[in-house]
Protein backbone atom coordinates (compact mmCIF):
# COMPACT_ATOMS: atom_id res chain seq x y z
CA UNK A 1 0.00 0.00 0.00
CA UNK A 2 2.79 1.81 0.70
CA UNK A 3 4.71 1.65 -2.40
CA UNK A 4 1.19 1.82 -4.50
CA UNK A 5 0.83 5.91 -2.62
CA UNK A 6 4.07 7.07 -3.38
CA UNK A 7 3.39 6.07 -7.12
CA UNK A 8 0.13 8.07 -6.79
CA UNK A 9 1.62 10.90 -5.27
CA UNK A 10 4.42 11.28 -7.96
CA UNK A 11 2.19 10.48 -10.97
CA UNK A 12 0.47 13.74 -8.70
CA UNK A 13 3.46 15.67 -8.88
CA UNK A 14 4.05 15.11 -12.83
CA UNK A 15 0.70 15.77 -13.85
CA UNK A 16 0.84 19.09 -11.44
CA UNK A 17 4.17 19.86 -13.25
CA UNK A 18 2.48 19.81 -16.80
CA UNK A 19 -0.68 21.94 -15.53
CA UNK A 20 1.27 24.55 -13.47
CA UNK A 21 3.35 25.19 -16.90
CA UNK A 22 -0.22 25.73 -18.27
CA UNK A 23 -1.28 28.52 -15.58
CA UNK A 24 2.48 30.07 -16.34
CA UNK A 25 1.20 30.00 -20.22
CA UNK A 26 -2.42 31.44 -19.29
CA UNK A 27 -1.08 34.20 -17.21
CA UNK A 28 1.51 35.29 -19.92
CA UNK A 29 -0.95 35.10 -22.52
CA UNK A 30 -3.38 36.96 -20.59
CA UNK A 31 -0.95 39.85 -19.52
CA UNK A 32 -0.04 40.39 -22.97
CA UNK A 33 -4.24 40.40 -24.40
CA UNK A 34 -5.55 41.91 -22.00
CA UNK A 35 -2.80 44.81 -20.90
CA UNK A 36 -5.18 46.48 -18.46
CA UNK A 37 -6.75 44.02 -16.74
CA UNK A 38 -7.89 44.33 -12.84
CA UNK A 39 -9.27 40.80 -12.61
CA UNK A 40 -5.54 38.64 -12.02
CA UNK A 41 -8.14 34.75 -11.62
CA UNK A 42 -5.74 33.11 -9.01
CA UNK A 43 -8.60 31.21 -7.72
CA UNK A 44 -8.71 29.97 -11.45
CA UNK A 45 -4.96 29.36 -12.05
CA UNK A 46 -5.10 27.43 -8.57
CA UNK A 47 -8.02 25.29 -9.28
CA UNK A 48 -6.37 24.73 -12.67
CA UNK A 49 -2.77 24.07 -11.24
CA UNK A 50 -3.94 21.98 -8.59
CA UNK A 51 -7.11 20.49 -8.71
CA UNK A 52 -7.54 18.88 -12.61
CA UNK A 53 -4.43 16.97 -11.20
CA UNK A 54 -6.38 15.74 -8.73
CA UNK A 55 -9.21 14.91 -10.39
CA UNK A 56 -7.69 12.84 -13.19
CA UNK A 57 -5.39 11.21 -9.93
CA UNK A 58 -8.20 9.96 -8.21
CA UNK A 59 -9.65 8.67 -11.46
CA UNK A 60 -6.64 6.79 -12.32
CA UNK A 61 -6.26 5.59 -8.83
CA UNK A 62 -10.05 4.42 -9.42
CA UNK A 63 -9.59 2.81 -12.82
CA UNK A 64 -5.87 1.29 -11.58
CA UNK A 65 -7.67 -0.47 -8.29
CA UNK A 66 -10.56 -1.85 -10.51
CA UNK A 67 -8.82 -2.54 -13.57
CA UNK A 68 -4.84 -3.61 -13.06
CA UNK A 69 -4.34 -3.90 -8.87
CA UNK A 70 -1.32 -6.01 -9.58
CA UNK A 71 2.14 -4.93 -7.81
CA UNK A 72 3.43 -1.77 -7.17
CA UNK A 73 1.46 0.09 -9.91
CA UNK A 74 4.51 1.17 -11.83
CA UNK A 75 3.65 -1.87 -14.99
CA UNK A 76 1.38 -1.04 -17.46
CA UNK A 77 -0.46 -4.07 -19.13
CA UNK A 78 -3.65 -2.87 -19.31
CA UNK A 79 -3.89 0.78 -21.12
CA UNK A 80 -6.61 2.23 -20.20
CA UNK A 81 -5.44 3.62 -16.72
CA UNK A 82 -2.68 5.43 -18.33
CA UNK A 83 -4.16 6.69 -20.47
CA UNK A 84 -6.47 8.61 -17.75
CA UNK A 85 -3.07 10.42 -17.41
CA UNK A 86 -1.32 10.57 -20.10
CA UNK A 87 -4.36 12.46 -22.06
CA UNK A 88 -5.14 15.37 -19.49
CA UNK A 89 -0.95 15.66 -19.89
CA UNK A 90 -0.91 15.22 -24.28
CA UNK A 91 -4.33 18.38 -23.45
CA UNK A 92 -2.02 20.64 -21.38
CA UNK A 93 0.85 20.17 -24.08
CA UNK A 94 -0.99 20.84 -26.80
CA UNK A 95 -2.69 23.83 -24.99
CA UNK A 96 0.58 25.54 -23.82
CA UNK A 97 2.39 25.12 -27.20
CA UNK A 98 -0.81 27.00 -28.97
CA UNK A 99 -0.42 29.85 -26.09
CA UNK A 100 3.15 29.94 -27.10
CA UNK A 101 2.58 30.29 -29.95
CA UNK A 102 -0.09 32.78 -30.24
CA UNK A 103 2.49 34.66 -27.87
CA UNK A 104 5.37 34.71 -29.97
CA UNK A 105 2.60 36.18 -32.82
CA UNK A 106 2.13 38.87 -30.35
CA UNK A 107 5.59 39.53 -30.06
CA UNK A 108 6.03 39.53 -33.55
CA UNK A 109 3.25 42.33 -34.03
CA UNK A 110 5.00 44.35 -31.28
CA UNK A 111 8.22 44.30 -33.09
CA UNK A 112 7.26 45.39 -36.53
CA UNK A 113 5.27 48.17 -34.84
CA UNK A 114 6.71 51.77 -36.16
CA UNK A 115 6.96 52.55 -32.59
CA UNK A 116 9.73 50.11 -31.42
CA UNK A 117 13.02 51.75 -32.92
CA UNK A 118 15.85 49.62 -34.75
CA UNK A 119 16.84 48.18 -37.26
CA UNK A 120 15.16 44.74 -38.73
CA UNK A 121 18.69 42.73 -37.46
CA UNK A 122 17.84 43.94 -33.74
CA UNK A 123 14.46 43.29 -33.89
CA UNK A 124 14.93 40.04 -35.17
CA UNK A 125 17.63 39.43 -32.38
CA UNK A 126 14.76 40.85 -29.51
CA UNK A 127 12.32 38.23 -30.83
CA UNK A 128 15.22 35.37 -30.82
CA UNK A 129 15.77 35.94 -27.90
CA UNK A 130 12.23 35.86 -26.27
CA UNK A 131 11.42 33.15 -28.39
CA UNK A 132 14.33 31.04 -26.33
CA UNK A 133 12.63 32.37 -23.05
CA UNK A 134 9.67 31.50 -23.44
CA UNK A 135 10.98 27.75 -24.82
CA UNK A 136 11.48 26.41 -21.27
CA UNK A 137 8.90 29.16 -19.44
CA UNK A 138 6.61 26.75 -21.57
CA UNK A 139 7.70 23.73 -21.16
CA UNK A 140 7.51 23.67 -25.37
CA UNK A 141 10.65 21.18 -25.33
CA UNK A 142 7.54 18.27 -24.34
CA UNK A 143 6.24 18.69 -27.46
CA UNK A 144 9.17 17.10 -29.36
CA UNK A 145 7.94 13.48 -27.95
CA UNK A 146 4.77 14.13 -26.47
CA UNK A 147 3.18 11.87 -29.67
CA UNK A 148 5.74 8.87 -29.48
CA UNK A 149 4.99 6.09 -27.84
CA UNK A 150 7.35 5.58 -24.57
CA UNK A 151 8.95 2.57 -26.00
CA UNK A 152 9.87 3.90 -28.83
CA UNK A 153 11.89 7.26 -28.25
CA UNK A 154 12.66 6.37 -24.23
CA UNK A 155 16.71 6.55 -24.20
CA UNK A 156 16.50 9.87 -26.58
CA UNK A 157 13.26 11.30 -24.43
CA UNK A 158 14.96 11.37 -21.22
CA UNK A 159 18.09 13.16 -22.64
CA UNK A 160 16.30 15.56 -24.27
CA UNK A 161 13.62 16.53 -21.44
CA UNK A 162 16.21 16.13 -18.62
CA UNK A 163 18.25 18.78 -20.23
CA UNK A 164 15.74 21.45 -21.05
CA UNK A 165 14.23 20.43 -18.09
CA UNK A 166 17.15 21.72 -16.51
CA UNK A 167 17.08 25.25 -17.73
CA UNK A 168 13.15 25.30 -17.67
CA UNK A 169 14.56 25.81 -13.73
CA UNK A 170 17.11 27.97 -14.20
CA UNK A 171 15.65 30.39 -16.39
CA UNK A 172 12.49 30.76 -13.98
CA UNK A 173 14.90 31.53 -10.96
CA UNK A 174 16.35 34.04 -13.76
CA UNK A 175 13.36 35.68 -14.57
CA UNK A 176 12.46 35.73 -10.74
CA UNK A 177 15.64 37.61 -9.72
CA UNK A 178 15.15 39.86 -12.71
CA UNK A 179 11.65 41.29 -11.86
Amino acid sequence: VGCKAILVFFQYGVMANFYWLLVEGLYLHILLVLIFSPNRHFTIYLLIGWGIPTIFIITWTVTRIILEDTGCWDTNEHGGPWWVIRIPILISIIVNFILFISIIRILLQKLRSPDVGGNDQSQYKRLAKSTLLLIPLFGVHYTVFALFPDRSSNNYKIIFELCLGSFQVNFKVFIQKKI
